[in-house]
């Protein structure tokens, strides 16, 4: 008896979609192994005969609000897909333009044009006021004045607010750099200008931006379609993204502590020892939390590692980075993460911070499901399940 069964035929047991299957193996609790010499996974078959005995039995239906359609972005073992191709391949020959493009479902040339939004009046006055501020802090302080500035923000049709989101990822990168007006080259090379703009290192951002530009439904996706959801501008709604940025519960605000780490690795002559000793002391690993569905750690950071190594791959912080990582793998099964190798580029290429890197290329991805939420026409309003005490009866 055949103790695992591939892909197609759990799904065809089940009655449903590949990507249905892939749903499963995290909510409904799908076992599987990697197939040796290849990407592909079985999956244990006593769990998918387990689903399959209780489907037809009466279950629970789902809250009002808990489940939300998208055409965006699927996840699976190999890495996101942006309306059904790789993210990854993309990354090989796409710009972020032209993955932005494609998730708001619209032609690249005519939101991507030459002109550029105006700026407010206040920008001076503005970037004074944030000086020394995180770019996150900046973005929330000054976009709903560029919105004000720009009264075509507010046509709130799909072609609309995909121009606004043009707008936008050019000002994110303008507030970033401090310019007073935003600039209409594509966006790895005006990122790349801060790293010493060399053809190699704008070549790997441009991949970076990319691979960050959507990853599902986290919770900073809910926050910005909750916030689409009543009407606003691309620019109100990206910004619940950035505000939560630096939640503790949030990957985006293990930033700080992974940037700790990286300054230990590099500070340290024997990089592996950093890991083993907070692992020894019960300290945690920050930057090694590896979302669903990736069992083998995140495919998204394994490819970047990639294209560092080949650049960059003599460069000091880098080599002890390795090092680690792969210690850390091999000793303890953990994996670096996206967030944690985004650091490393940052470091390596010279810019001087990760945080412009994620959230610029995450920019692409939040207006998408901005435009997605506010098309649906219906305001997100969430069922809460009242725990608390009952009212007393006479």
């Amino acid at each position: 008896m055949d103790l695992y069964i591939d892909a197609e035929q759990a799904a065809a047991e089940l009655g449903i979609s590949l990507a249905t299957l892939y749903t499963y193996i995290s909510r409904r609790g799908i076992r599987s192994q990697k197939v040796p010499g290849t990407k592909k996974r079985q999956y244990w078959k006593a769990d998918i005969d387990r689903i399959k005995s209780r489907k037809g039995k009466a279950q629970e239906a789902p809250q009002s609000g808990e489940q939300q359609n998208s055409q965006l972005t699927l996840l699976t073992p190999d890495g996101p897909y942006y309306r059904g191709q790789s993210a990854i391949a993309l990354s090989e020959t796409h710009s972020l333009e032209d993955v932005a493009a494609l998730l708001w479902n619209i032609d690249r040339d005519s939101v991507f044009g030459d002109s550029v939004a105006m700026a407010p009046v206040e920008l001076q006055k503005l970037y004074d006021v944030f000086e020394g501020a995180s770019i996150a802090d900046k973005a929330i302080g000054i976009l709903p004045f560029i919105e004000r500035a720009n009264p075509r923000a507010f046509d709130l049709s799909h072609e609309g607010m995909c121009r606004t989101g043009a707008d936008l990822l050019r000002w994110y990168a303008a507030i970033f750099a401090g310019r007073d007006i935003p600039h209409s080259e594509p966006l790895h090379i005006q990122t790349a200008a801060l790293a010493g703009g060399s053809h190699e290192v704008a070549d790997l951002i441009r991949r970076v931006l990319v691979i960050s530009a959507d990853h599902g439904f986290g919770a900073g996706t809910y926050a910005v379609r909750a916030v689409a959801s009543t009407g606003v501008t691309p620019y109100r709604s990206v910004l619940a993204g950035f505000a939560i940025a630096p939640g503790r519960r949030n990957v985006l605000g293990h930033r700080a502590a992974i940037a700790r780490l990286l300054t230990e690795l590099d500070e340290s002559p024997n990089p592996e020892q950093v890991i083993a000793r907070r692992m020894q002391e019960g300290e945690d690993l920050p930057g090694f939390r590896i979302p669903w569905p990736y069992v083998d750690g995140d495919p998204r950071a394994q490819r970047l590692m990639e294209d560092l190594q080949r650049i960059r791959g003599d460069h000091p912080l880098f080599v002890k980075a390795a090092a680690a990582f792969a210690y850390a793998k091999n000793e303890l099964g953990r994996h670096a993460g996206h967030g944690m190798v985004n650091d490393l580029i940052a470091r390596v290429i010279g810019l001087p911070s990760r945080e412009y890197l994620y959230p610029l290329g995450r920019c692409a991805g939040w207006v998408a499901h901005s435009i997605e939420g506010y098309m649906a026409e219906d305001v997100a309003q969430p069922v809460a399940d009242y725990r608390g005490p009952l009212p007393q009866t006479r």
